[in-house]
């Protein structure tokens, strides 16, 4: 039986009864409702939803973020129909070369609304976008256009380049703080001061290990964390540790000997409305760090809350670990095996594949000798 899902049954039920998203237009996220939209003013582009594929949903997606979901009238069809360098020069002012390969590597489901406006600035950066152009076998992800976005510019090209080695590119997503906190701790006179000196180092193997020095040549901390944080009270003895574990019913009191080591510190958060125990940890050369911050039970903290407690663990030079985390993934960064040329690409994968079916076959051999 043949459907017609723009025939006067359907143009009818649509302008009658306003269309609510449903599940197949699941990964289109903040984007399936003013999609709705856009179907309820014309009816006949119905049937373009069951013909989209994954570069189109992205231009349509990308195009709503610049428009603030509301297109003119005019326009709707030029979404679904036009090509994606007409779509975009009318909504972006400029289709950009090679915006092509980059749709195709965008995820299953669309960014953020931000991710779209960051990733036209980025594709303005000449340096930025050859870059992307050259992002081989990986998704660009909110996570990738929010790190290169965020970045200073003359170090996008290499953190692009790093990104085809990191396999959880969600850890770089505060690499600037990381860095900031670099240059606090004495690896350079200024932030700027660093980024120029990073910036000197083009190839990602090069990067990552002027990055180690600089890390390695930092003075150790001297001391802990101090006493007293905002609102927070350093808590060193051990009874004091399991008591104040006992009444916050989480599992403090397996830091205790962490904490006699000098490689951990506790902090009871001493607000009466909302009291929380804070762990701090100290990660090599790069000094404390907050890891958590949580309520009673290990009950998460309201935003409010917690950018209170962080801002005054930053005011007494202890930041959160996500800035720790981001240098500290570039740091174990290997960047000696990486295929720079398509043939050594090539060989690569046919490498793998040999190395993933000689594992499959030793696997039958065992499993058949059992």
């Amino acid at each position: 039986m043949n459907v017609q899902v723009d025939g006067p049954s359907t143009v009818a039920l649509t302008q009658t009864k306003a269309l609510v998203p449903g599940y197949l237009l699941t990964p289109f996220g903040w984007a399936a409702k003013p999609l709705a939209a856009i179907i309820q003013s014309d009816p006949a582009l119905l049937r373009h939803i069951f013909e989209l594929d994954r570069p189109r949903m992205h231009v349509i997606a990308l195009a709503l973020a610049h428009l603030n979901d509301n297109p003119a009238p005019h326009l709707a069809p030029i979404l679904f129909r036009a090509s994606f360098r007409d779509v975009l020069q009318r909504v972006a002012g400029q289709a950009h070369v090679g915006i092509k390969g980059v749709l195709r590597r965008l995820p299953s489901a669309v960014l953020s609304r931000q991710g779209y406006l960051r990733l036209i600035e980025l594709l303005d950066d000449s340096l930025c976008a050859k870059a992307l152009h050259h992002l081989e076998q990986r998704e660009i992800t909110d996570s990738i256009v929010c790190i290169l976005y965020e970045a200073p510019a003359v170090l996008r090209p290499v953190l692009a380049e790093l990104l085809r080695v990191i396999e959880s590119t969600e850890k770089l997503d505060h690499l600037q703080d990381g860095l900031r906190w670099l240059a606090t701790r004495g690896a350079a006179e200024s932030f700027d001061a660093l980024v120029t000196d990073l910036a000197a180092h083009v190839q990602p193997g090069q990067f990552v290990a002027r990055l180690r020095k600089l890390v390695s040549e930092l003075p150790l901390p001297q001391t802990l964390p101090p006493k007293k944080i905002g609102m927070a009270q350093r808590i060193d003895a051990t009874a004091d540790i399991y008591a104040v574990a006992k009444r916050f019913k989480n599992c403090l009191a397996s830091y205790a000997t962490g904490v006699g080591a000098g490689a951990y510190a506790i902090f009871q958060w001493d607000d009466p409305a909302d009291p929380a125990v804070c762990l701090v940890t100290r990660h090599g050369r790069l000094g404390w760090c907050l890891s958590e911050a949580l309520g009673p039970s290990n009950a998460e903290l309201d935003g409010k809350q917690l950018q209170k407690i962080t801002t005054a663990f930053a005011k007494a030079a202890v930041p959160q670990y996500s800035a720790i985390c981001a240098l500290e993934c570039i740091l174990q960064a290997d960047c000696t095996t990486r295929p720079r040329t398509p043939r050594q690409r090539q060989h690569y994968l046919e490498q793998r594949l040999q190395e993933i079916e000689e594992a499959a076959w030793i696997e039958d051999v065992v499993d058949a000798a059992a």
